[in-house]
């Protein structure tokens, strides 16, 4: 008779120990754990993942020649060099006949968006670009403005012409009030 109640005790034994200890553990502390390493795995792969793509665009950067990098560097550096930029503007004018003075530099505010957002326009303070604003006047003919104006479109340096008055003059030679926008990344 004993031998029939044996084995119904350890199966009620066996039960109570499931429920008891091994499925609160398991889906207590032991569950935490699995959605911690799952975490950590998850992380693991966007590591692995972000490296072959830093691998893949260090590989196409290696593949373009230290001069395309060069005009690259120049056409949207890593930081403004106003001093630089000034003498480089200078030295153009001077190619083409015309004489700069008044230099202002203005970098805008970071929350200034230009009127806010236009189409896919990030805020000033989220794009990748940064920007300033180079008030400059010019004195010379129209011949040598166009000049100017050209060597700045065809220069390397990143920048736009966003404002120009002009004023007259009965001798020929006029006065050009400039604003640039110039860019370089943040």
């Amino acid at each position: 008779m004993t031998a029939r109640f044996i084995p119904i005790v350890g199966i009620l034994i066996a039960i109570g120990l499931f429920f008891g200890y091994i499925h609160p553990t398991y889906t207590g502390p032991v569950a935490e754990l699995r959605a911690q390493v799952d975490s950590y795995n998850t992380a693991l792969d966007a590591a692995q993942a972000f490296s072959e793509k830093e691998n893949e665009l260090l590989s196409e950067k290696n593949a373009i020649s230290n001069e395309d990098l060069a005009r690259l560097e120049t056409m949207l550096p890593n930081g403004v060099d106003n001093v630089q930029l000034i003498l480089d503007l200078d030295a153009l004018a001077n190619r083409t006949g015309v004489r700069l003075s008044n230099f202002d530099v203005a970098i805008p505010e970071e929350n200034e968006t230009e009127g806010g957002l236009v189409g896919n326009r990030l805020p000033l303070g989220e794009q990748p670009a940064d920007s300033l604003t180079l008030a400059v006047s010019a004195t010379g003919t129209y011949g040598a403005f166009r000049a100017f104006l050209e060597g700045t479109e065809y220069s390397l340096r990143l920048l736009d012409l966003v404002g120009l008055e002009v004023r007259d003059s009965a001798t020929g030679v006029y006065t050009y009030d400039m604003i640039f926008r110039i860019y370089w990344l943040r």
